[in-house]
């Protein structure tokens, strides 16, 4: 479809997205000179029955929020009409939906959520003391902005105190985050807002909506049932917010906070209380049946003609849950969320026990003991009674390597006139940045590093210090004819600590890192035993639930090896689930029925290499059954494969760099191979290279080099082929062939020529043709300088 150029004043720049109504475009105000987003709906484009509703609906969404003024809520400029196309013209933001993250189960630390929380609360306040409802409040319509502002958007089936449309008898809103007014078709006021907001809060303590399933479900749920705690599900959650949580979502208006003033208020007392508040605890009682346990709950247990046990602290002894380590002084612990794919894993815990007895869960779903999917433990005795883990005694391996890098400046800065000392300390610490930059690309591709090289630097390669455990071979500082400065040296950098803040960088900046593709070996393991039987004796091995997770992990692309050879492996996989068979009689017929109800399971992945347990995760899972016991363990199969992704094992992969020898052949002169060698320094997949050999006009260096892991040749020709080859200013340099961890590369003889090899002096460096524009600006402002790093 052709853009407008024009609606009301506003230009048309470009389509921003689109909807079954309308579109909505970029446009720029050119009276005041501001880029606006501009809703749009067309007319002819409604049914005839619903066009007057909607458009109203559309003209009291500008109404309401352009009477609202604040921070936190997107501002409405206009309302127009042009041409049959009514549009609203509103306040250009660039963000990411709250419903993006929770998707991802991407996690916030509490001091993070109660900010957010806030932020959306007293644009809320501001709302409602303006008679402005807004009625679907949902982390669809919360936009997130990179420097942490939070954005309330979408007032379109907002309620105006003044207003005669959607009012009592009307059902609007979004079925997970609605009220239980709102379901009923009654009147609504500013706590019916509120509680959508107690639903958000407990998405953020927990990772779960409190109400799901089909419509017809969400509504019994939410006007006759209590969620769970979220201390519950996640006992990280301290639980004087249960509380908070409780008073916001109450099934009576009456019952919950009147401002949203009062639930910050509420929220922050919480956060503040001392640590003692939370000494009662939940605890989980040992040797408890999976039909479940908890503490201190009221419930309602059904149990037909199966007895369900249910434990409770007061007369129990209790077994505790270890503790997570305290946080540092001062610094509020994260609550943990999904590792890999674990958002997914109850998702096939839903299955009833039909037509022989309800098992209902104390307090209506507790069905994780470490939370959605609880933090990787450090080894030792797991939660769930019944399954030991026993401590992994770690391995001796080397976290460091050695790589060679360069640090570049330029001297004509007006920073380093007349000024030596400035200038061996920019170079100094452009040398450690190199380092880094090194070692993360042992992690993360080509393009992702340059994608996010603003990120990096300022997360990662400014912090140098923490990763370098010792300079070596530091030559002295030099300036080139191309008008650098250089300083080279060797370092021992810690590759394994810049591997883990990468991956802290991930979860924190919600960056989605391309990984380089490596080659892992995983074992697999998943075994399978009754609850009632021999607690101490080994549990059989279940080929069923082990291949359905090998043929995941091989998708990836990755080698599956058999726990025998576990040794051999880089990570090994284990499982294992725990049944009851139950059986009831039917009186009707006299026909005894038997069903298979797993009652625990638990899966773990370590590091073979160190010994370190990197994920471990352990479900008490909510009313499942099943008819025979393969079917059972196929399911679990798939629930354990739903726990690993590719990225997973790429995070925590121990890449290292991959040795090759450099067979250089036709070139010109031992200057010329030289300045080719210290051209290889410099670039960012060269980890160390040295000059080994020379035969005439051959020469080879011994290089180890770091990449995307894919064949020899290609890495050499797209990594350091090409940059040089841009250098010359022509093609001088290609790969003729490879075997094993050799490659041959031919110097092409019309580049044997003073103007071509001349480039080598002349020109910046090669590693620096095609650099990341946050790296060449860090380095030089010389215009003249940065032209020909653009070349």
């Amino acid at each position: 479809m052709t853009l407008p150029q024009k609606l009301g004043k506003y230009e048309i720049r470009r389509e921003l997205g689109s909807g079954a109504m309308g579109i909505v475009y970029e446009g720029w105000d050119p009276m005041i000179a501001r880029r606006v987003a501009i809703k749009t709906v067309r007319k002819e484009q409604l049914d005839r029955s619903e066009a007057d509703e909607v458009l109203a609906r559309f003209q009291r969404e500008a109404q309401a929020a352009g009477r609202l003024t604040h921070p936190n809520i997107v501002a409405v400029y206009e309302f127009g009409d042009d041409a049959g196309t009514a549009f609203i013209a509103m306040e250009f933001i660039e963000g990411k939906e709250l419903k993006d993250y929770f998707d991802n189960d991407e996690r916030f630390p509490l001091p993070k959520a109660i900010d957010i929380m806030e932020q959306l609360l007293g644009a809320l306040d501001v709302a409602h003391k303006n008679g402005v409802v807004h009625r679907d409040i949902k982390p669809a319509n919360i936009i997130l902005l990179a420097d942490g502002t939070v954005k309330v958007a979408d007032f379109g089936i907002a309620r105006i105190e003044s207003s005669n449309l959607t009012q009592a008898g009307s059902v609007l809103g979004t079925p997970s985050y609605m009220s239980p007014e709102q379901f009923m078709g009654q009147q609504v006021d500013g706590r019916s807002d509120l509680y959508s907001a107690g639903v958000i809060l407990y998405q953020f303590l927990t990772g779960e909506k409190p109400f799901t399933g089909a419509l017809t479900t969400i509504m019994h749920k939410v006007l006759n049932e209590e969620p769970p705690a979220p201390s519950i599900l996640n006992v990280q959650v301290p639980r004087r917010f249960d509380a908070v949580v409780k008073k916001a979502m109450a099934k009576r208006p009456d019952e919950r906070f009147t401002t949203g003033k009062a639930f910050i208020e509420a929220l922050k007392a919480a956060a503040a209380a001392p640590a003692t508040a939370d000494a009662d605890a939940t605890v989980v009682a040992p040797n408890a049946d999976a039909t479940v346990v908890a503490a201190n709950i009221d419930a309602t247990v059904v149990a037909g003609k199966v007895d369900a046990t249910v434990l409770s602290a007061p007369g129990a002894a209790p077994r505790p849950v270890a503790p997570p380590p305290p946080p540092a002084p001062g610094v509020q612990a994260p609550l943990p969320h999904a590792t890999p794919a674990a958002a997914k894993s109850s998702k096939g815990l839903v299955f009833a026990l039909a037509g022989v007895a309800a098992l209902a869960v104390v307090g209506g779903g507790a069905y994780m003991l470490m939370g959605k999917s609880s933090a990787p433990s450090a080894g030792g005795e797991s939660a769930l009674p019944g399954i030991s883990t026993p401590a992994v005694m770690a391995k001796a391996v080397s976290d460091t390597l050695t790589i060679t890098a360069m640090g570049i400046a330029d001297p004509s800065d007006p920073r380093f006139k007349s000024d030596q000392g400035a200038l061996n300390q920019a170079l100094r610490e452009d040398l450690k940045r190199q380092l880094i930059e090194k070692a993360a690309a042992l992690y993360l591709s080509r393009d992702a590093i340059n994608q996010n090289y603003p990120l990096i630097q300022a997360k990662l390669l400014s912090r140098g210090g923490e990763f370098i455990q010792g300079m070596q071979e530091e030559q002295a500082p030099s300036v080139a004819k191309d008008g650098l400065a250089y300083i080279t040296a060797k370092a021992t950098v810690d590759v394994r600590k810049v591997q883990k803040t990468l991956n802290q960088m991930s979860n924190e900046d919600r960056v989605d890192f391309i990984r380089n593709n490596g080659d892992p070996k995983i074992s697999v393991a998943i075994t399978a035993k009754s609850a009632d039987g021999d607690q101490n004796g080994p549990a059989p091995r279940s080929p069923v639930a082990e291949n359905l997770l090998k043929e995941k992990i091989q998708a990836f692309g990755f080698r599956v090896w058999n726990d025998e050879a576990k040794d051999a492996a880089d990570f090994a996989v284990s499982g294992e689930a725990k049944f009851k068979k139950l059986s009831a009689k039917l009186e009707a017929s006299g026909i005894t029925i038997e069903k298979y109800v797993l009652t625990s399971w638990t899966v773990k992945a370590t590091d073979k290499k160190s010994g370190e347990e990197i994920y471990h995760n352990t479900q008490i899972p909510e009313q499942q059954s099943w008819a025979t016991e393969d079917a059972a363990l196929r399911d679990i199969g798939k629930l354990v494969a739903e726990e690993f992704s590719k990225n997973f094992f790429l995070k925590h992969f121990r890449f290292s760099g991959q040795k090759v020898k450099l067979n250089l052949k036709g070139v010109p002169n031992k200057e010329t191979a030289q300045a080719l060698l210290k051209e290889f320094m410099g670039m960012r997949p060269v980890l160390t290279v040295s000059l080994a050999t020379t035969l005439g006009s051959d020469y080879r260096y011994d290089a180890e080099l770091s990449g995307d892991q894919g064949p020899m040749a290609d890495q050499v020709q797209a990594g350091l082929l090409q940059p040089l080859n841009a250098k010359f200013g022509k093609t001088c340099l290609a790969v003729t062939g490879s075997s094993g961890d050799e490659v041959s590369i031919a110097f092409e003889p019309s580049c044997n020529d003073a103007k071509v090899l001349g480039r080598l002096d002349s020109m910046p460096p090669a590693a620096l043709m095609g650099a990341p524009k946050t790296r060449l600006e860090s380095l030089t402002r010389n215009p003249e300088m940065l032209r020909k790093l653009s070349i």
